[in-house]
């Protein structure tokens, strides 16, 4: 959990224009010794005439490739880009290994040339230790210019004891993120330019108050959506995933009339069977999860609603996995992401002996299931057939075309046309396309067809 700074202090900019002027100057110094430009030569340190006289050809190009490198560092401050911590480190690293050859391999260093030595290493050093603070302190750019969605942590830990999983003796106990910052952590994401933002935990139905509102905490999941909502910049906001069964008609409903919140929802069901869920500890029975899918289509006929299976726990007999396969066929579900168990190390799973599954078992099941999911999306995206929505499209290129998601998770493609990346726009879903949608888009109340918008 990370708290973003003010990325325009005076200071920090200064400190990144001192750099790239440094790091100019030491190019260009390069360049008059390696050139023998004999107007300035007499200008040049004397560290920098004893370094090369009588040095082996390769020190010239070292040089030059080191003095690069910090070069590539200032600009990246000034850019403000994440990666200036490994290429800082990487250029003061290159820096002390050359000063020390420089140093051991002559037979005397003078005075002056040991304190320009000194300093050179010192502001190569500098340079790396800034480039740690400011990446610790938020000072740099977390994301990539194509970066449209990202995550942003709001609890971590779980409470309860899931026999398969790690995560309370990884992490510990549930603790969740302050709103005051959250609120900061999602504006400064804003401020990246990030469209869409997606709220993450271990257990995020544990956020704040808890489930059942017993927690130590000022404020409420609810309290959350609120005032995330309130927030300028951000065009969608969603969640996942949904370990708890337990939310709120309130809280659908006020997802349904939200400005910003997207009707999505991840759930983490693990199993469909009522025994294998006994096994694997599970802290709500599946009634609540049935009851949790009737609540989100009843609310809104329109949410995506996404589970994640767990395929091949110990005991999961072929009757068993049928079960859970007819409990899916029968929800009212999106979309199936099956995943295939792993013990994990310290668990209560994975010292279980009996009723192991074979891989080749596992992959006939997760087919089964994928196919289960072809076909509850197919039924999903029938239902948005004529639908007008909003896409959001991604800012990256993903062969000849750009991919987007509606609000409530129809994906969608087109040519590529670099315009639209990380913009939303007016569409109306036209024809199913496998796991995408065709589309119109839509302006001024009129369907303009593009021709380069057709099947794949």
């Amino acid at each position: 959990m990370f708290v973003y700074k003010n990325k325009t202090i005076f200071s920090f900019r200064s400190i990144a224009a001192v750099a790239l002027f440094s790091s100019l100057s030491f190019i260009l110094l390069w360049v008059i010794r390696f050139f023998q430009i004999d107007s300035l030569l007499k200008f040049l340190p004397e560290t920098i005439r004893e370094m090369f006289d009588n040095s082996p050809v390769w020190v010239f190009y070292a040089y030059f490739l080191i003095t690069l490198t910090n070069l590539i560092t200032a600009i990246l401050f000034l850019r403000r880009a994440i990666s200036v911590t490994i290429v800082a480190q990487l250029s003061a690293s290159a820096m002390l290994l050359f000063i020390s050859y420089h140093f051991f391999s002559k037979d005397y260093i003078g005075l002056y040339e040991a304190i320009e030595m000194l300093a050179t290493l010192i502001f190569y050093l500098f340079l790396a230790w800034l480039a740690k603070y400011a990446r610790r302190n938020g000072y740099l750019s977390k994301f990539s210019k194509h970066t449209t969605t990202v995550s942003l942590k709001i609890q971590e830990g779980c409470n309860h004891e899931c026999s398969y999983c790690p995560i309370p003796l990884v992490k510990g106990h549930s603790r969740s993120d302050t709103l005051m910052n959250i609120l900061a952590n999602a504006e400064g994401m804003a401020a990246e330019g990030l469209r869409d933002i997606v709220l993450v935990g271990d257990n995020i139905g544990d956020f704040g108050t808890g489930e059942k509102g017993d927690s130590r905490h000022s404020h409420s999941f609810y309290d959350l959506l609120e005032e995330l909502d309130k927030m300028g910049g951000v065009e969608r906001f969603s969640f996942l995933s949904i370990t708890s069964p337990l939310l709120s008609d309130r809280t659908l409903n006020f997802i349904k009339q939200s400005k910003r919140f997207t009707p999505y929802f991840n759930v983490a069901l693990a199993t469909g069977s009522a025994e294998i869920a006994h096994k694997m500890k599970r802290p709500f029975p599946l009634n609540l999860y049935k009851d949790l899918f009737l609540n989100i289509k009843r609310i809104n006929s329109k949410s995506y609603i996404g589970v994640e299976v767990i395929i091949g726990f110990p005991g999961e007999t072929e009757a068993l996995f049928n079960e859970t396969v007819q409990f899916l066929s029968a929800a009212d579900i999106s979309y199936i992401k099956p995943t295939i168990y792993s013990k994990k190390k310290g668990t209560e799973a994975s010292k279980m002996k009996q009723g192991l599954v074979s891989r080749a078992v596992c992959k006939k099941r997760k087919k089964v299931l994928l196919e289960l999911s072809k076909s509850k999306l197919q039924v999903f995206y029938g239902s948005q057939l004529g639908e007008e929505k909003t896409v959001l499209f991604e800012n990256t290129r993903r062969g000849n075309y750009i991919h987007g998601y509606t609000e409530n998770h129809v994906k969608v493609k087109c040519a590529w046309n670099r315009k639209l990346g990380n913009t939303t726009h007016r569409i109306k879903l036209t024809e199913i396309n496998g796991s995408f949608m065709l589309f119109d888009f839509i302006e001024k109340e009129h369907y303009n067809v593009n021709q380069s918008y057709v099947k794949i």
